[in-house]
C-alpha cells in the first residue's frame, strides 16, 4: 500500500510549481491579477478530421473494418460472349477481393495532481488550467499519431499496390534532397495524377514509409476520385505554405468563389485539393534519418507532405473517447484529474496515399 501511495504522489503539482517567477512588490502599491491565462501557441488538429472513425461498443476489444482491396472492374469479371451449350454454365467469377483491417485500441491515460494548498493560494483557476492541458495534449497526441500512421504506410511494389512517393527537384530519396528541392505546384499536379491513376508507380527499393530510388514500373491499384464528402487533402508544413504564397500560379488559382466550408488551417483549394497547413506533418532536420524506407540521413532540412483520400486512407478506432475524471485525494490533500482514453489507428488503403518529400528551402 505504501508503494502505491508513493507512486501516486509522483509528479504532484505543489505550491512552488504554480507560484510563477519571482517578483518585487511593495505593500502599499495595489496590484491586480487577471484570471485569464495567455496561452502558448496551440497546434491545430487536422489529420484526425479526415480519418475514418469508429467507436467500439462496451465489451469489445477490437474492431475489424471490412474493405474491398479494389474493384475487379471490366477485366476482373468474366463475361460470356455466346450462348453456352445445353447443360453448360457460363464461367463464374470468384469474388476474392474482400478483406478487413483489424484495429485494437490501447489505453492512453494521464493524470495531474494538484496540491490543495497550491490551489488555495493561487490567483488562477489551476483545476481549469490542468483540464485544458490534458484535453489539448490528448488531441495533439492523437493527431500526430494518425499522421505518423499514414506516414508509415507501405509503398507500392511490383506485386502489391500501396503508397507512392515523389521528391522535390531531381532527388530520388530523402538522402539526395538538397537545397532548392522545394514544394512546387507541379508536384501538386503530379501527386494528384498518381492518386487518380490505376497504374501505381513503384521505385527500385520499397518498404514502409515510401520507396526510394528510380521509378521502375507500375502495379494496378485503385483509381481514386475526389468527392465533396471524401475530398483529396494535401497536408503541408509552414515552409511549403510560404513557397505557395510566393507563387503567383498558386495565388491566382487557389480561390473559392463559393460557400464551401473551409477547414481551419486551409489556405486554398488548388486543382480540386484541400490544402491544409499543419505542424503535425513530419519535419526532419538535415542529417537526421529521413522518413522514407531508406535508413539514411536526410540531405537537407525537409518536410514530408501527404496527399490522401479522406476517410479511405486511414482509420481511427476509439475504444474509449477521452474522458476526464476528478477526485478528491483526501489522504494526500490534493485534487487529482485523470484523462482516460483508448484508441488505435491503421492504414486502410495504402494506395490512397501519396508522399511528397521536399526540402524546406
Amino acid at each position: 500500500m505504501k508503494e502505491t501511495i508513493k507512486e501516486l504522489a509522483t509528479g504532484r503539482t505543489v505550491y512552488s510549481d504554480t507560484r510563477g517567477s519571482a517578483d518585487t512588490t511593495y505593500l502599499l502599491e495595489p496590484r491586480i491579477w487577471l484570471k485569464q491565462i495567455v496561452d502558448a501557441a496551440k497546434t491545430r488538429l487536422f489529420f484526425t478530421n479526415f480519418a475514418y472513425q469508429t467507436t467500439l461498443a462496451k465489451g469489445q476489444k477490437d474492431v475489424v473494418i471490412p474493405k474491398r482491396s479494389q474493384y475487379l472492374g471490366s477485366t476482373g469479371i468474366t463475361y460470356a460472349t455466346s450462348t453456352p451449350n445445353d447443360g453448360t454454365s457460363i464461367t463464374s467469377t470468384t469474388i476474392d477481393n474482400l478483406d478487413g483491417v483489424t484495429v485494437t485500441p490501447s489505453i492512453q491515460a494521464s493524470r495531474v495532481s494538484l496540491g490543495n494548498y497550491a490551489i488555495r493560494v493561487n490567483a488562477l483557476d489551476l483545476v481549469r488550467a490542468a483540464q485544458d492541458e490534458l484535453v489539448y495534449s490528448v488531441g495533439d497526441k492523437v493527431d500526430i499519431y494518425v499522421a505518423t500512421t499514414v506516414g508509415d504506410a507501405s509503398s507500392s511494389t511490383s506485386t502489391t499496390t500501396g503508397a507512392q512517393i515523389l521528391y522535390g527537384g531531381d532527388a530520388t530519396s530523402d538522402n539526395t534532397l538538397a537545397t532548392g528541392d522545394v514544394m512546387t505546384t507541379d508536384l501538386v499536379a503530379e501527386s494528384r495524377k498518381l492518386l487518380m491513376t490505376k497504374n501505381k508507380q513503384y521505385r527500385a527499393s520499397t518498404g514502409a514509409g515510401g520507396g526510394y530510388g528510380a521509378v521502375t514500373g507500375t502495379i494496378t491499384g485503385n483509381p481514386w476520385m475526389s468527392s465533396p464528402d471524401e475530398p483529396f487533402v494535401l497536408f503541408i508544413g509552414p515552409s511549403q505554405e510560404e513557397a505557395f504564397l510566393k507563387d503567383s500560379q498558386f495565388i491566382n488559382a487557389a480561390e473559392y468563389g463559393s460557400n464551401e466550408i473551409v477547414m481551419n488551417g486551409e489556405i486554398g483549394r488548388y486543382l480540386g485539393l484541400k490544402i491544409i497547413v499543419t505542424n503535425n506533418v513530419e519535419q526532419v532536420a538535415a542529417g537526421a534519418e529521413g522518413p522514407d524506407a531508406e535508413t539514411a540521413n536526410a540531405g537537407a532540412t525537409m518536410t514530408r507532405c501527404i496527399l490522401m483520400k479522406a476517410k479511405r486512407s486511414v482509420a481511427l478506432a476509439w475504444g474509449q473517447k477521452p474522458e476526464l475524471k476528478f477526485f478528491n485525494n483526501v489522504n494526500e490533500i490534493s485534487q487529482d484529474i485523470v484523462l482516460e482514453s483508448a484508441y488505435a489507428a491503421s492504414v486502410i488503403h495504402a494506395d490512397a496515399i501519396v508522399f511528397i518529400d521536399v526540402a524546406d528551402a
